[in-house]
């Protein structure tokens, strides 16, 4: 089981390091680019929407175990409109950074805030047509607040949280995606070495039995060590720039780590809640897509805000 577990994980990561060299060297810094415009994203958006799908599925088969029957098009439809426009929003922006050197000013909508302007509007949307689904499928009452609770909690969780996701990386660039990835992961992987060898005390036993103390510890020194391998070697090297100061790194180790292990754990609160173990069967040695991503839900948040607000970035050659 572990070893299987270790090698899909391997395969994962190479995966997605296969997907971002392509991304960068066929998106706006690669040959072709310098005759077609081209955004960032045209390799790893397509990939990601994928994710979205299978996520949106295994969501739903957790609310439908758990006696929740929302109209299942309205999450779909819901989650790949709120990414989708997402990434066009930032496509919009470097549009006018980098073809029409500009910036968008107008009436106080200066070009940054962009991509939260529109997100929100696609989250309105989202709500919309599930309230609208809802509404024309009604024939008696009973049962359609908690189904459209359900649709609006589907959506909130996978596609208003995944638009952090995007837009770090339309924003930073494949490093700080990146960072979030490797640190999320290095925790979890400190997380189940450290639970395994000296966990005892239980973090907390009717969520997830396994996950201990100690364990959680082990993950956030992973993670420090994960985050100072990156900000202080691998993205200078990469970038050929001076990184953020120690207490940068340490910071986003710590918190990073801290928002992955929230993020695990309410992963665990809904499954439980639906008497399911894992969230389904497309991964092989982890479960299902949303075993992977739940962690990465949660630390993208805390990953922006740290990068947007100067913990951590390009701070000079």
């Amino acid at each position: 089981m572990l070893s299987r577990r270790i090698v899909v994980g391997l395969s994962i990561i190479l995966l997605l390091l296969l997907l971002c060299y392509l991304d960068f060297h066929i998106g706006p810094y690669s040959n072709i680019a310098h005759k077609i415009w081209l955004p960032r994203g045209v390799i790893l958006l397509p990939f990601y929407l994928l994710c979205v799908i299978f996520l949106s599925r295994e969501v739903i088969r957790i609310l439908n175990a758990s006696g929740l029957h929302p109209l299942s098009w309205t999450i779909y439809l819901g989650n790949i409109f709120i990414v989708m426009n997402s990434w066009l929003a930032n496509v919009f922006q470097q549009y006018y950074l980098e073809v029409l050197k500009t910036q968008i000013s107008k009436g106080g909508w200066h070009w940054a805030s962009t991509a939260s302007l529109v997100a929100l509007l696609s989250i309105a949307f989202a709500v919309m047509i599930s309230f609208g689904a809802e509404m024309r499928r009604y024939s008696h009452p009973g049962g359609v607040t908690i189904n459209l609770a359900g649709s609006i909690f589907a959506i909130s969780y996978l596609g208003v949280l995944s638009c952090f996701m995007i837009q770090l990386y339309m924003a930073y660039g494949v490093m700080a995606l990146l960072s979030v990835v490797i640190v999320t992961k290095m925790c979890d992987m400190g997380a189940y070495f450290v639970g395994k060898a000296i966990g005892r005390n239980k973090m907390s036993p009717g969520l997830s039995p396994g996950k201990t103390i100690e364990g959680a510890i082990g993950g956030i020194v992973f993670a420090c060590v994960g985050a100072w391998i990156w900000f202080v070697i691998a993205v200078p090297v990469y970038e050929s720039e001076r990184i953020s100061p120690l207490h940068g790194w340490i910071i986003f180790g710590t918190i990073v780590a801290l928002s992955g292990m929230i993020g695990d754990l309410a992963g665990s609160l809904i499954k439980r809640d639906s008497n399911m173990k894992d969230s389904g069967h497309s991964v092989p040695g982890f479960g299902g897509m949303l075993d992977v991503f739940d962690s990465l839900l949660m630390a993208a948040p805390a990953a922006y805000f740290l990068w947007a607000f100067g913990f951590v970035g390009y701070v000079g050659g």
